[in-house]
């Protein structure tokens, strides 16, 4: 695969004699670069993270992904499906961890693990199991943290048993299973398994998911939480970490719809630099849009109004808000500067100012300004923009993001 800048290279792992086939995607250069190991879904490969691992390595992430052990029968790696289980496979990601920790480009004070579906069980549990010392950061896309009440139930996907007799081969769609794969978690609560884990997290899922039910994404939410919180009072660690979960509305299990695909992917991007989402801004245009010739360049202006919603504020755009462009032969000179009134997260009334422009490096780049005192940090912090297009007469979703500050 040829990519701008990106360099790309195959890998192998091993465990316990069986060899893992990988994909890794990093900048052009020695490095060392921050470092992420991607898990994929059960049943899949590496096919469903290499487009992750892509776009980790554009963030300047040395970026792994590999298939499991035993995953199935589009996987290259060695191993027998009817071997395969959760412990398994989380054997497989602590030996892909080893590989890549000795690697001279890899950065492992800055590492971070992401998986989806089963790949984000397994990754939760080798972050509880390595501690927030080795994994600075986790990513988990739709976790399949039902699998344990699955196996409990005898209904894992296409797959129909008696859970007080598991047969030995469980035929499951296109794989067949063996009975390891139930057994191994019939006796598993998984939340405070995971819940050991005192790092950042996000969680990223979907409302609607048909697979996992969107209760266990609440519910790891609230495991993690409240486990950092049992952590601090302890005294084992100093400060609460970033634990957030971003709601795919409407969300169905791996994100087949393009926006859904989109926000998840600007959310995971800002969480791996460390940022946090402080502001939503769902834009709506308004008519009277107007364009005139100035200076040899095309001078449009695009009114707006729209509402602004997040943990921290609630409010709508005020009146006179527009979205200037100017386009040129040196391309697009865009600005959009708008004000909220609204209240903001103790209840008081405040306004927000944000002048939204395009950047060289950061591409949208916004300066967040408020009277709020509780908002005060806005004032002081660089802020970060991620939009997701939308046809007309709909405008832009302008997700707004400043850095992280830990609290005590």
């Amino acid at each position: 695969m040829k990519l701008l800048n990106i360099v790309h290279e195959e890998f192998t792992a091993v465990r316990d004699g069986l060899t893992m086939h990988g994909s890794m995607f990093r900048p052009k250069g020695a490095g060392p670069f921050p470092t992420i190991v991607i898990s994929h879904e059960f049943m899949m490969n590496r096919l469903t993270t290499l487009p992750h691992a892509v776009m980790f390595a554009r963030l300047g992430f040395a970026a792994f992904c590999f298939d499991f052990n035993g995953g199935g029968t589009i996987s290259q790696s060695d191993g027998k499906t009817t071997d395969m289980s959760v412990l398994t496979e989380t054997e497989d990601l602590k030996a892909v961890i080893d590989y890549v920790s000795k690697l001279p480009y890899t950065d492992m004070d800055r590492f971070q693990l992401m998986g989806c579906s089963m790949g984000g069980f397994v990754s939760a549990l080798v972050a509880a199991e390595l501690g927030a010392d080795k994994v600075k950061r986790l990513i988990l896309y739709y976790p399949a943290l039902s699998i344990p009440d699955d196996a409990r139930k005898g209904s894992m996907l296409m797959a129909k048993f008696d859970p007080k007799n598991v047969p030995d081969k469980l035929f499951c769609g296109p794989i067949v299973l063996g009975k390891t794969y139930p057994e191994t978690v019939m006796d598993w609560d998984p939340f405070p398994m995971i819940s050991k884990y005192h790092g950042p997290v996000l969680l990223v899922g979907g409302d609607k998911d048909h697979v996992v039910d969107y209760s266990y994404f609440v519910k790891a939410y609230d495991a993690y939480v409240a486990g950092n919180k049992e952590a601090l009072e302890s005294g084992e660690i100093s400060e609460l970490p970033q634990v957030e979960l971003e709601t795919i509305r409407g969300g169905e299990h791996m994100f087949p719809v393009p926006m859904h695909y989109i926000d998840a992917r600007n959310t995971a991007k800002m969480f791996a630099l460390g940022r946090t989402e402080v502001l939503r801004v769902d834009v709506r245009l308004v008519d009277k849009m107007t364009f005139k010739l100035k200076g040899g360049k095309l001078d449009w202006n695009i009114p707006f109004t729209g509402t602004g919603t997040g943990r921290f504020y609630e409010g709508t755009v005020r009146p006179g808000a527009s979205d200037q462009r100017y386009y040129g032969l040196g391309g697009a000179d865009v600005c959009a500067d708008y004000t909220f009134e609204g209240k903001d997260c103790t209840g008081e009334p405040a306004e927000i100012h944000v002048m939204n422009r395009n950047h060289p490096t950061e591409t949208w780049k916004p300066t967040v300004t408020t009277t709020s005192k509780a908002l005060d940090f806005l004032n002081h912090n660089e802020a970060y923009a991620r939009l997701r297009q939308l046809k007309w007469p709909l405008g832009p979703l302008v997700r707004i993001f400043v850095d992280y500050e830990a609290t005590k």
